[in-house]
């Protein structure tokens, strides 16, 4: 029997499996706060800039055209819709002047017509003298001298404010142009003459007077090559520096070696010279009108130009202020109460400013800020003279600057005298220009800062109501004939200079028979030559009137007669 099998040993029981963790119940998602009910867009306001830009198409049509009495309501239609804006919509209103412009070109019509129905006549001490209620000066104050009135022989109708203006009349009658900077294309040629002759002026003697002369042979010149409109710049310079070296031989006085100036001569030395035709002188006589010489002047602010527009008697302090005067033509605007004491142009002028003066139809608005008539004059004093202390001099304010100049009579006026509208009843009602030449009539011109036009404009001073003259007594009225170092001849000549002088500047039937009839030639004799006509190239019949002045006479003899000692410096 075989033996029992073991019981096997129990298997062992599994530990039993652990009972997992429960998942933990998650947090209930949070109920979202609603979405807020956004607030109804709010209805926008009137965009008033439809408004201002109304006002801008309206005055944009008025551009260009000429005005005539016609364009009245158009023009009051106008100024109406820009009155009607906030002072906050009239400064976006970007071409203003426009409108102003376009105003003043009316009230010119309107007045040439009622001048025109006026006897030319009329008494100064009309009432008309005080119609004028544009009266422009931001001081207060009185003033309590007297001032002698402007007279006129010939009146003419004011020029526009604005550079334009007389850059469209440089084209339209003379095809004339200047840029920008050709007043310091003038100066590098003055100065590198100068230097290259070793030539050093601490006094400032060395004036050239006849820029305007050059000018006339350089436009001669370019006409015979073909050309018929002229623009001046950079690219002139070589032509224009040969030419100044012919015209400004350097002279030294007979007496005094050391003493030099320019020969200056003039378009008469150029026409002998090169026996031009008497058909052919009428271009060089042309840009030596006074017409030319005072527009080429304005636009370039070039004092080279300034000499030759006011004359030689007239110092050079006043050539400096009027060449001041004349630099903000077209570039600063006018704003009741403005003033500067700026050397050079003012960063503010342009910037909108408020109007806080009182008294004028502006005040309390916004505006381009500029000057005013008296903040010019002394703007132009103090640049002048490159000294802001010259504001103490002409004063500020029109009371102030009449008080401070003196009484002066209009035979003893010279160019760069004030001009004023009213005498001192006025007080600071008034409104003041500068002096700045004569036109051929004999009848002044004044520059000043017209609120009427927006800016400063240059004119006949009796049309722009002017009355009144007033010498400031800062100028050092030393003239130019009284400064000239240049050696000239004596009145009396003894019949072997005289002959030279006939030979050698111009011949002149007068002075020829003249000196076969004596043995010494007389003052009597000298004012002959000097006023009779030149004579005419031998194969044309007729003789033509070219009248020398003293001055004319001076540079011939300066700059030809060598038998009296003149020297030119050679290069």
């Amino acid at each position: 029997t075989p033996a029992p099998t073991g019981t096997p040993e129990p298997t062992a029981t599994p530990a039993p499996t652990a009972t997992p963790e429960p998942t933990a119940t998650p947090a209930p998602t949070a109920t979202p706060e609603p979405t807020a009910t956004p607030a109804p867009t709010a209805t926008p306001a009137r965009d008033d800039s439809a408004k201002v830009q109304a006002v801008i198409r309206k005055i944009k049509a008025l551009a260009g055209r000429t005005i005539t009495a016609a364009d009245k309501a158009e023009i009051d239609s106008v100024r109406a819709a820009y009155e009607a804006l906030s002072n906050t919509e009239k400064a976006k209103v970007t071409n203003y002047k426009i409108l102003t412009e376009a105003e003043a070109k009316l009230a010119a019509v309107d007045k040439n017509d009622s001048d025109n129905k006026k006897d030319n006549k009329k008494d100064d001490s009309s009432t008309e003298d005080n119609k004028n209620t544009e009266i422009t000066d931001g001081n207060n104050a009185t003033a309590t001298q007297i001032g002698d009135p402007v007279y006129v022989t010939n009146m003419v109708s004011n020029l526009h404010a604005g550079k334009d203006f007389y850059l469209d009349s440089l084209k339209s009658n003379y095809h004339l142009s200047f840029s920008d900077d050709f007043a310091s294309v003038m100066e590098e040629i003055e100065r590198e003459y100068k230097e290259k002759n070793k030539l050093t002026d601490t006094e400032n003697t060395l004036l050239v007077r006849n820029w305007q002369d050059i000018l006339a042979v350089y436009i001669y010149e370019k006409s015979k090559a073909g050309a018929t409109s002229f623009t001046l710049d950079a690219s002139c310079k070589d032509d224009l520096a040969r030419i100044f070296a012919e015209m400004n031989p350097i002279v030294r006085d007979k007496q005094d070696i050391t003493k030099i100036s320019y020969g200056n001569r003039k378009i008469n030395y150029y026409i002998k010279k090169n026996n031009i035709a008497k058909k052919d002188r009428s271009v060089l006589k042309k840009y030596v009108e006074t017409d030319c010489k005072l527009l080429c002047a304005v636009v370039t602010a070039s004092k080279g130009f300034v000499r030759e527009s006011v004359g030689d008697n007239v110092s050079e302090d006043r050539v400096d202020v009027i060449t001041a005067a004349y630099s903000l033509v077209g570039k600063v605007g006018y704003f009741w109460g403005g003033k500067s004491t700026v050397i050079g142009e003012d960063p503010s002028w342009g910037s909108v400013e408020k109007v806080s003066a009182d008294g004028s139809r502006s005040s309390g608005t916004l505006r381009a800020y500029g000057l005013d008539c008296s903040g010019f004059v002394t703007w132009a004093v103090i640049n002048g003279y490159k000294d802001q202390g010259m504001q103490a001099a002409v004063g500020d304010g029109t009371s102030d600057q009449w008080e401070k100049a003196g009484v002066v009579s209009e035979a003893d006026a010279q160019p760069g005298d004030l001009v004023f509208q009213r005498g001192p009843e006025a007080g600071s009602n008034n409104h003041v220009g500068i002096l700045c030449g004569k036109t051929d009539s004999g009848d002044w011109i004044a520059v000043h800062c017209s609120s009427s036009k927006n800016g400063v404009t240059v004119g006949e001073a009796y049309s722009a109501s002017f009355r009144y003259i007033r010498k400031p007594s800062f100028y050092q009225d030393t003239t130019a004939e009284e400064n000239k170092t240049t050696a000239t001849e004596n009145d009396v000549l003894t019949e072997e200079s005289a002959e030279k002088l006939l030979t050698d500047v111009v011949r002149s039937d007068a002075l020829k028979d003249a000196l076969a009839s004596g043995d010494t030639v007389s003052s009597d004799l000298l004012a002959d030559f000097k006023n009779k006509a030149l004579q005419e190239d031998e194969e044309e019949d007729e003789v033509e009137t070219l009248t020398l002045d003293q001055e004319t006479m001076d540079d011939a003899v300066d700059t030809f007669d060598d038998d009296v000692e003149t020297l030119e410096m050679e290069n």
